[in-house]
């Protein structure tokens, strides 16, 4: 929810947005934790909002039947995040490939202490495929149009005797475009891991989640969700009849993480 008394903070060149956000009561744990699922919740509203000051809002959008959607996740935490902190969240477009975009944010609490780094590929699509960007967005005077390598989360099969536990989205799981929110993943993720003797790793205060989004999943498909130690860290996996929709890591700072394929 974002705090009503504070209004976006933009650099002069409008490249950069910055909003104050207050983790609700809803967007805890038991424990008190903020669920990493709200802060993805934050850095995608943070998104909107600055497309919107670029000149891009989704009228815009309706009015040429584009959409983004999000391919690939990479979430670094740093410091714990309680119910009732207020954290100023920002982004920036931090490069371009022919249909992707990524953004980088900077999640800080309001005495300057940087508690997590996020980077989001999205892709833009026309409903039916990915396409590519138009030049609206990269004319943009002063962007970065540096390239980047998408995220990408390589996993080996299941080990034999992994516990494969079904899911259904809810209804309250949707985005407006019918799909699960991608945020919703996360929630997913953290509950096989704990499920599967891995507690603590999903509060730890500092903790690292890789997340590639492969297809989409919609309302009463049937899932199943399969998380297992994997190295120093968690791999999971969310796939249906057809194979893997979303393929995830959590490592923790120190720990070596799993090379990627």
């Amino acid at each position: 929810m974002t705090s009503p008394d504070i209004a976006p903070a933009m650099a002069p060149e409008s490249l950069w947005l910055e909003q104050a956000y207050r983790v609700r009561f809803d967007e805890a744990t038991p424990d008190g934790l903020v669920k990493t699922s709200a802060l993805m919740g934050y850095v995608g509203d943070v998104a909107w909002l600055h497309s919107e000051v670029l000149g891009f809002p989704r009228a815009w959008y309706r009015e040429r039947g584009l959409a983004w959607v999000v391919r690939a996740i990479d979430v670094a935490l740093a410091e714990p995040i309680h119910d009732g902190d207020e954290l100023r969240v920002s982004t920036r477009i931090a490069g371009f490939r022919r249909v992707m975009c990524r953004r980088q944010s900077e999640l800080r609490a309001v005495d300057g202490t940087r508690t997590g780094d996020v980077s989001v590929d999205w892709a833009m699509t026309d409903g039916r495929a990915p396409i590519r960007i138009p030049a609206d967005f990269t004319s943009i005077p002063g962007i970065d149009l540096a390239p980047f390598s998408p995220t990408r989360v390589d996993l080996p099969p299941s080990p034999e005797g992994t516990v494969e536990r079904p899911l259904v989205p809810r209804l309250r799981e949707l985005d407006p475009q019918g799909h699960v929110n991608n945020a919703i993943y996360l929630d997913w993720m953290d509950e096989a891991v704990a499920a599967s003797s891995g507690a603590d790793a999903v509060r730890a205060a500092a903790r690292r989640y890789r997340l590639e989004y492969l297809r989409s999943a919609g309302p009463g498909a049937a899932l199943t969700s399969t998380a297992w130690r994997d190295g120093a860290g968690w791999a999971w996996r969310l796939a249906d009849d057809v194979g893997d929709l979303v393929r995830g890591r959590l490592d923790h700072p120190g720990e070596t993480p799993r090379a990627e394929r």
